[in-house]
Formats: C-alpha cells, sequence, structure tokens
C-alpha cells in the first residue's frame, strides 16, 4: 500500500473464502495498475480456502479489517453457518493474521480521509439502510458520531452484502457488497481523481467484465441525509451495479 494520497483505490467486499474469485479480482486490480486495495473483512466461513486467501491478501498487500465470522471464528461460536470453517482446519499463521486485523483502518485519498469497517467503526455487526419497501430503516448511532466529527470524508464497509452508495452531507458510504454467492457478486475501483466509482463482476467462465459506472458525488436525484436519524424509510437504493444483470 502506498504512503501518498490515494489516487485509485481497489475495493473487495466480504471474502467467505473465494479465493478463486478473489485471485481473479487481484490479478485483475494489478494489471489495471492498481497499487491500493482494501477488504471488508469476513475472510471465513464459505466454499474455499481461508489459508489461499490470506496468502492472497498477504501477496498482494491488501488493507483488510476484522469481519464478525472472523471473529466468530477466533471465539469459536456461531459455527452452525453454512461452510462454517474451525480453528483446527485453518493454519496457526492464519489464526495469528485474523487475531491481529483490526477493526478499522484510516486512509488518505486525495479527495479526503476514509475509514474501512465491516459494520460501522468497532461494531462489526451494524447495518446502515435507509429504509425501503422491503427492507426495514437501519440507523447508527456510530455513524452519526462519526459524521459529526468531520474526520472522514468516505466510509466504506461490508457486511450486508449489496453493493450501494449512501449520501450524507458529509460523509459519502459505499457498502462493497461480496465477491461470495451468485447475487451481483463482484468488486469496485474506484478513482478519485474522476471522481467515478466503477463496479465489476465475475462471469461465469471465469473472466471478470465492467458492469456499471456511478459518479462518486451525489447528483440532483440523489437523496442526501443529515445523518442516520433523517432515514424516512422511503429509499430508492443508489446501486453500484445493474439489476439487469440477473
Amino acid at each position: 500500500m502506498s504512503m501518498s494520497a490515494i489516487r485509485q483505490l481497489g475495493v473487495i467486499g466480504d471474502l467467505h473464502s473465494e479465493d478463486v474469485r478473489l485471485r481473479q479480482a487481484l490479478d485483475f486490480l494489478s494489471n489495471e495498475g492498481t497499487c491500493d486495495i482494501i477488504c471488508t473483512g469476513d475472510i471465513a466461513d464459505g466454499r474455499g480456502c481461508v489459508d489461499t486467501s490470506i496468502r492472497l491478501l498477504k501477496d498482494h498487500n491488501v488493507k483488510t479489517v476484522k469481519g464478525n465470522h472472523d471473529r466468530w471464528l477466533l471465539e469459536n461460536k456461531v459455527r452452525h453457518v453454512p461452510n462454517a470453517h474451525h480453528r483446527e482446519t485453518i493454519s496457526e499463521a492464519s489464526i495469528t493474521f485474523l487475531e491481529n486485523l483490526p477493526t478499522q483502518i484510516r486512509l488518505n485519498t486525495i479527495a479526503g480521509s476514509l475509514l474501512l469497517c465491516h459494520g460501522v467503526g468497532e461494531n462489526d455487526l451494524r447495518k446502515v439502510w435507509p429504509g425501503t419497501e422491503r427492507m426495514p430503516v437501519e440507523r447508527s448511532h456510530e455513524l452519526d458520531k462519526i459524521i459529526d466529527e468531520g474526520e472522514h470524508r468516505f466510509l466504506i464497509n461490508g457486511h450486508v452484502h449489496f453493493k450501494t452508495m449512501i449520501h450524507f452531507h458529509n460523509l459519502t458510504l459505499l457498502n462493497a457488497g461480496t465477491i461470495k454467492g451468485d447475487m451481483w457478486p463482484g468488486f469496485t475501483l474506484i478513482d478519485f481523481d474522476l471522481r467515478l466509482v466503477r463496479a465489476f463482476r465475475f462471469d461465469t467462465d471465469g473472466s471478470v467484465f465492467a458492469t456499471k459506472t456511478t459518479k462518486l458525488d451525489p447528483q440532483p436525484n440523489h437523496q442526501v441525509w443529515s445523518n442516520t436519524q433523517s432515514f424516512s424509510g422511503n429509499w430508492d437504493p443508489l446501486l453500484l451495479f445493474d439489476r439487469a444483470e440477473n
């Protein structure tokens, strides 16, 4: 990870040990010349290999935070989830890596400070959702505090597996989604120079293709909130993928 202010940032969401797709995403981003890459965690609990996933993260110097599934694995809790991993099947080096993962990382971009976390801040289970017909409002005092403090211009998180962007007056939240499953699996590339978010997904043949480009800044048709307490429950989600793909 470079020490200068970030101009382009590769964003990989919750992994769930999808080591094959992780390799594809990292190879693609490397070929794009992307030096700075982040991941929202949840390395554990999935169909692939935790050890291989961690080795890839290390090899590509990916800045990664600890997700709730990683914490659960270390605590030997909630092991009834599908495709759960267990400490005894993972190398000691990988266990040490997971134990040492931070819950949040602060990064400097040319457009302002960015906070990477899994949920919101130290709370790896916190969801944020302005409310739609199908999903109720999810407010967060943790996020409201971050907004009020005004230290960060961007917050990137995971956990809800849904690539979207929520605009507040003083902060933009981007959810990185996930690379697992069949519902919009992919990753994103943020260009802070051009103020664009480019989304990519995995094809059935193992290739990667571009899906949608979204402006980073709020547009006239985008809702902008003061904080999560102002959520009204009638949000039209700003998607970082194309629904028509499925």
